[in-house]
């Protein structure tokens, strides 16, 4: 019983709402054209019911297309989002031996130039505070 009252008063509501934004002169005239035009395709319509089916069709079929886009994209996507993830390991193998490799080179340089003596004469403490580049010098 409560249900009754429930619907019937969303109904009344809606009414009212539906009547009092009618007050305002544009909401009345945009209501008016726009039931003026439904009236248009309907009577249309009701009169030509081929157009209707042939129209129907052609909207069906450029929903069909889109989909079929769609569906291709998200395939193509997927594909590619596969191919990443099976190049990740890969890539990560790859940075992992090369930075190896520059570890290896970094101590291969440090023995090598560790043994050499600088050009100009430098105390220890001098030399700590030496960029590394200066032990470049004359190469």
């Amino acid at each position: 019983m409560g249900r009754n009252k429930f619907y019937k008063g969303v109904m009344l509501g809606a009414v009212a709402g539906g009547l009092l934004s009618l007050l305002d002169r544009s909401t009345r005239q945009e209501v008016g054209s726009t039931l003026k035009n439904s009236g248009q395709y309907i009577s249309t319509y009701s009169k030509n019911p081929q157009r209707l089916l042939e129209t129907s069709k052609e909207v069906y079929e450029k929903l069909r297309m889109t989909a079929d886009q769609v569906s291709r994209d998200i395939h193509f996507i997927s594909e590619k989002v596969d191919e990443i993830k099976g190049m990740t390991p890969q890539v990560k193998e790859i940075i992992e031996e090369t930075k190896e490799t520059f570890e290896d080179s970094s101590e291969a340089y440090k023995d090598t130039f560790s043994g050499q003596e600088p050009s100009n004469e430098l105390t220890a403490q001098d030399e700590e505070s030496q960029p590394i580049a200066s032990s470049f010098k004359g190469y």
